[in-house]
């Protein structure tokens, strides 16, 4: 139960910096490195937030 708290903490941090990132405005020279961070950072957030929703369908069940 604790590994999943951590988890879903960070997936947490993770979508927040998502929303951070898309509200920036950048600058031309900027858009290619923060689109590149986007994607780590959206497929990060994809791959950790499967494991808590897995979790969460789980102890529901119980």
């Amino acid at each position: 139960m604790m590994m999943t708290t951590i988890l879903a903490l960070v997936t947490l941090v993770i979508w927040i910096m998502v929303s951070t990132e898309l509200s920036k405005s950048s600058k031309k020279d900027d858009q290619e490195k923060s689109r590149r961070k986007l994607i780590v950072l959206m497929s990060a957030g994809t791959l950790f937030t499967i494991p808590v929703v897995f979790s969460l369908i789980q102890n529901i069940q119980l």
